[in-house]
């Protein structure tokens, strides 16, 4: 047994289960920001809108219009908003 080809031969399995490593934690750091951009996505989905396009309020309006629903007095597209959070209008 020749011990210089023990040591490169340790050395390049220590260098090799080094990239398996640093190959996996990168697997792991990938993972999480897929799961971070996914919650974000679902987050911005469940937001209350603040401000209300005009195209948006042209599909409302149309929408009411063709179900025939009557909006309260006093009440505006936030209400229509609160009241069907599925927003069946973009269908």
């Amino acid at each position: 047994m020749n011990p210089l080809t023990t040591q490169v031969e340790s050395r390049l399995g220590a260098v090799y289960i080094s990239l398996l490593g640093a190959f996996f934690i990168g697997l792991i750091f990938i993972a999480i920001k897929n799961f971070n951009s996914d919650t974000i996505a679902l987050n911005s989905q469940t937001t209350q809108i603040k401000t209300i396009s005009n195209t948006e309020r042209d599909l409302i309006n149309n929408w009411l219009e063709e179900n025939q629903i009557e909006v309260p007095e006093g009440k505006g597209y936030r209400y229509v908003i609160q009241k069907y959070p599925l927003k069946p209008w973009f269908r």
